[in-house]
């Protein structure tokens, strides 16, 4: 097992890193209760908490079932003895949802491993028709497992894939390598990278990519990831909401929260996530530093997951792109449960 560290000094390292963000008071933010775990309370919710946006989110992902995840590769990776194995998303497009964008943005393109095999789990906000794979089989009828390729038109909303990446154990030093390519980035992560892997990457106006990876515990429920919107309500409040994923790729429950300035001047955010039927299953809490001066400047958020009685049970981190409404705005992120959280990389 590689070496793991308690999660409050880590919360405490990743408010060090992230401390040096530009941020900036915004009067607009002001105005939500922020205080505590604000409205929230340790209650039981309807589904999606009764909120049609959230149930929506639900339906922006689709299982895949990946004949890939039956080759022989994933197979000898996942019975090794300490198998190297990683959760990828990828989301692409106008992650701030500006409805005002009317031009495609072409992200077709492919990812690839230098050694091993790609899997693809979920694939998000997909449309039939104008967003599919290409096939995975060579001229001789074989899969190739280590190349996925893809078909994807963005204007104002954005499309994505959720993968599991199987590297073989090797007797050499190689540097183990994903590059995933399209017209508009083409960029290469090692596998070393990947266990801390967070970022989103601004294109052109409007446009961005986030990356996130995770190592995959195929068997383990303390750590996943979210994934939702980041915008604002009808009075001009910061609010989120969005979905609560496992480490396995599938939506176990949903996150809901608000996001602004505290009374001491402080970028906070403040919520609660449940399971699919509603059950409470913890607050959050945290702050978050935008990267520029701009209204709708993208950013991270860092914090903590707490119980019922309020005492700390884990963290969150990840990287948001504002929006203007509750329809609006992006966020991913990582979330790990326990006394033992975060790999010391991250």
């Amino acid at each position: 097992m590689k070496r793991i560290t308690p999660f409050l000094f880590v919360l405490a390292v990743i408010g060090l890193i992230l401390g040096g963000c530009s941020s900036t008071t915004d009067p607009a933010e002001t105005g939500a209760d922020l205080e505590d775990f604000g409205t929230y309370k340790a209650t039981d919710e309807q589904p999606d908490f009764g909120d049609p946006d959230v149930a929506e989110l639900m339906e922006d992902e689709v299982a895949y079932d990946d004949p890939v995840a039956f080759s022989p590769v994933v197979d000898s990776t996942e019975n090794a003895v300490r198998p190297d194995i990683f959760c990828l998303r990828m989301t692409w497009g106008n992650l701030g949802r500006d409805s005002g964008v009317v031009d495609l943005t072409d992200w077709s393109g492919k990812l690839t491993v230098s050694r091993g095999a790609v899997v693809v789990t979920h694939l998000i906000k997909f449309e039939p028709g104008q967003d599919y794979l290409l096939p995975r089989y060579n001229s001789e009828g074989f899969y190739v497992p280590e190349e996925l390729s893809w078909v994807s038109k963005t204007s104002w909303h954005l499309d994505g894939i959720a993968t599991r990446l199987y590297f073989p154990p090797s007797v050499t030093d190689e540097v183990v390598t994903v590059t995933y390519e399209s017209e508009q980035l083409t960029v290469t992560f090692t596998m070393d990278e990947l266990y801390a892997l967070d970022t989103l990457m601004e294109i052109g106006i409007g446009n961005a990519i986030s990356f996130q990876a995770m190592e995959c515990e195929p068997n383990s429920n303390t750590r996943g990831s979210l994934m939702g919107r980041w915008g604002r309500d009808d009075d001009g409040n910061g609010i989120f909401h969005g979905r609560w994923i496992s480490n396995r790729g599938d939506i176990v429950g949903s996150i809901k929260g608000e996001w602004g300035v505290d009374d001491e001047g402080n970028h906070v955010f403040v919520g609660k996530y449940i399971d699919r039927t509603g059950k409470f299953e913890g607050f959050v809490k945290g702050h978050y530093a935008k990267r520029g001066l701009s209204d709708n400047a993208a950013g991270h958020f860092w914090g903590q997951i707490y119980n019922a009685e309020k005492e700390p049970i884990g963290v969150l981190k990840g990287h948001y792109k504002r929006g203007q409404n509750r329809k609006s705005g992006f966020f991913a992120g990582r979330w790990c449960v326990g006394n033992d959280c975060f790999n010391i990389r991250d």
